[in-house]
Parts: structure tokens; C-alpha cells; sequence
């Protein structure tokens, strides 16, 4: 049986790998909803600026924001997260390329 820890106040309580796959989850969607959406009003325009502009957030945010400023209890991989966020970016282009019968 499981055992459940009940925290104190102001202690952390976090299962590690269910808020990595969560985390992963919301970088995928985010990326691939974003370039996605904004396609969808600005066509191929709309792909590449939106694509480019959540890659340079991707690279900034992963590489040097997290570095410094996210919660040492819930950091995680930059490597594994960028590669979530582009991979969301990837998907979204294939998806708009695809054309609809």
C-alpha cells in the first residue's frame, strides 16, 4: 500500500515524475496550440513568425530564464523541456501542412 504524507505548512509536496509529464504535457500543447492557432488566421505568415518567435522563447526561456529564476523543488531537465517545446512548434507545422480532403 501507498503510504500519503501529509505536509506542514509551507513544506513541498510534489511527486516529481507525475509533475514532469505534466509539465512536459503543458509545454507540448502550449507551443503546439499557439503556432496552430495563429496559423490558422495568418496562414503560412502566421506559421513562421509564430514558429520563430516560440523557438526564440523556447532557447531563452529553457536555457537561460530557468537557470536562474525557476523553483529548484520542480526544475527538471532544460534539455528534456525545450525539446517538449519544439517538438509541440514540429508538430503544429506538420499538422497545418497536411492538407484537409
Amino acid at each position: 500500500m501507498r503510504k500519503t504524507k501529509v505536509a506542514s505548512a509551507g513544506e513541498n509536496v510534489i511527486d516529481p515524475k507525475f509533475f514532469n509529464l505534466v509539465s512536459q504535457v503543458a509545454h507540448f500543447s502550449t507551443m503546439y496550440g499557439i503556432v496552430l492557432s495563429v496559423g490558422k488566421f495568418w496562414h503560412w505568415t502566421g506559421i513562421i513568425v509564430s514558429a520563430g518567435l516560440c523557438l526564440a522563447y523556447a532557447v531563452v526561456h529553457e536555457f537561460w530564464y530557468d537557470s536562474r529564476y525557476e523553483n529548484p523543488v520542480t526544475r527538471g531537465s532544460d534539455r528534456e523541456d525545450f525539446l517538449f517545446l519544439f517538438a509541440g512548434i514540429v508538430a503544429a507545422v506538420i499538422v497545418f501542412a497536411i492538407p484537409l480532403q
